[in-house]
Order: C-alpha cells, then structure tokens, then sequence
C-alpha cells in the first residue's frame, strides 16, 4: 500500500530539469574512501512485467554485494498492519465530504462508487492520498507475485545476504502526512478530473522498460506539478535522507546493493547527484545488449 502510494504521487511530481541522463538503471559508486563497489539500481513500485527486465548487468552486481537495502525493509513491511491501518484514516473522525465543495463531492463520491463498489462508505474516512493508492493500484497489472523490489530483496535473502531498510515506514508515512489533507483532497480530485492515470501509468512502465529515465520523468511530469512543501516532504528531505543513510553503509566498509524509486535518481536535488556532490563517483552500468556506442555526458 505504501509503495504503491509513492508510485501514485509520481504522477503529480514538480517540473523536471532536462538532462542527458545514460539510458540505464543501474550505478556504480565508487571512491570517497569507500572500500568497496556498491551500486545503485533505480526500481519501480510494480507487478507489471516490464519491470522485470534487469538485462545482463544487475544480477551479477547483486551478487557480488554484501547487503541489499531497499527503500523499506521486507519485514517492515509484514508486522505494522495496524499501524497502517490507523494511519489510513482522516483526523479527527472527519468526513471526506468536508474538504470538497458539494459539486466535486459528488464527482469524487461517484469515482468511489465506481471503483470500490460497496466498499466506498468505508473511504469516506480515508485520507485522498490512500485513496489515489488505491485507484492506482486497480490500473496496474499484477503479472508477478511481488513488485519488481521486493523480488530482489527476495533473492537477496534467499542468497544468504543481509537485506535492510533504507527508511522506515513511519518516515514514509509522516512524509505523507506533512501535506495538509485538504492539499491530498484537491489531488484527487484532479487525479479523478484527469482520468489519464492509467495510461500514464502505462506510459511509465515504458520509459521505464527502456531505462529512460528522463522519458520517466517527462510522464511524470504531464500530471501537473506539486507545491513546494509537497516536493520538499517527499522528495528532496527523502533523497536527503537516503543519500545519508547510503553513504553510513559504505563508509562502514560494506560492498552494498541498494535499490530506490527510480523517481528518486535523476535530476538536480537526485541521488546520483547528491551522491556526487558528497565526493562519490557514480557511473551508468549498461548491460551489454544496451550499452550505447559511444555515450558522452552533458556538459556543466
């Protein structure tokens, strides 16, 4: 729920600086006194099977490293389901007729009943956020058991290796909650407005197939943009955190593996370059049926 809830915000990203960013998910960090390789592998929150293509070149990098760590830890995810559920919900036993005007209520209250069924009264004390999730989610396809992380964490463990939380799941969750409700309200009903979700949707999973990350990012980008204390909650506090985070795990010496939101990677503000900016060298791994014949970065 909780990831398919980011995935969901994607759509509603701030613009995008256009970049020349290398046509691959996967980064190698190296130097600033790390003694080991670790890598970077840009993931999305999907059961769709166009998220499973990992090439030739992320396997292999997954093994050779010592510990995995994911946006959240597996076990994170297994033992919180009240905790969850209890955030779920509006304070204050609201209603979530109070944030709308009566005529977007009853546009939001009929999407409800069209996706939910019997089960729309019960949303009506949700909190919008969650809700989108749970729109999002009914547009996704469910080819595999598990999203395209949670499989790799899987092997991970199944490999002997130790796996673990980048965040933790009360981070992400008072992310979320750092944006007024009535700010969630007026995004779904946009989302509901806009009713492009699943073809977005369709169109992530693309650019992402092709390692585009840029492409990525330009789709989110046609969701219209966010207010800066949005951005500034789940995206650049977030990447802030992580980068801290990723770093403490090299530092110690650990050959690590470590696998965020594609979303999260490129751009001004994103991980490739905060970890650069930290004095780390991060390079585009290309798996060889990829790699282009000649790549050139942008110049500064």
């Amino acid at each position: 729920m909780a990831r398919t809830l980011v995935l969901s915000l994607f759509l509603y990203t701030a613009s995008a600086v256009a970049q020349n960013t290398p046509a691959t998910l996967l980064w190698r960090i190296t130097g600033h006194g790390a003694q080991a390789t670790s890598y970077l592998y840009g993931t999305i929150h999907s059961q769709d099977e166009r998220a499973f293509q990992f090439g030739d070149s992320v396997m292999p990098a997954l093994l050779r490293s010592t510990v995995v760590g994911g946006e959240l830890d597996l076990n994170d995810l297994d033992t919180p389901k009240g905790r969850l559920m209890q955030a779920m919900f509006l304070p204050g036993g609201k209603r979530l007729e109070e944030f709308y005007r009566k005529k977007d209520q009853r546009i939001v209250a009929a999407a409800m009943k069209e996706q939910f069924s019997l089960m729309a009264p019960f949303f009506e004390r949700v909190k919008p956020f969650f809700i989108m999730a749970m729109m999002t989610d009914g547009s996704m396809r469910e080819d595999r058991p598990r999203m395209v992380d949670d499989e790799l964490m899987t092997r991970a463990q199944d490999n002997g290796q130790r796996t673990f939380g980048i965040e933790t799941l009360q981070e992400q969750l008072s992310a979320m909650d750092a944006i007024p409700v009535q700010e969630q309200a007026d995004m779904l009903l946009e989302h509901i407005k806009n009713g492009k979700s699943t073809q977005q949707m369709d169109d992530m999973h693309e650019a992402y197939a092709r390692q585009d990350l840029d492409a990525l990012y330009a789709v989110m980008e046609e969701g219209g943009s966010m207010p800066l204390s949005m951005e500034q909650a789940l995206f650049t506090e977030r990447n802030l955190r992580m980068v801290h985070r990723m770093d403490s795990v090299m530092q110690a010496g650990e050959a690590a593996f470590f696998l965020v939101g594609a979303g999260h990677l490129p751009r001004a503000g994103g991980l490739i370059t905060l970890l650069q900016e930290k004095g780390y060298t991060v390079e585009p791994v290309f798996s060889v049926a990829t790699k282009p014949d000649e790549w050139v970065p942008e110049e500064e």
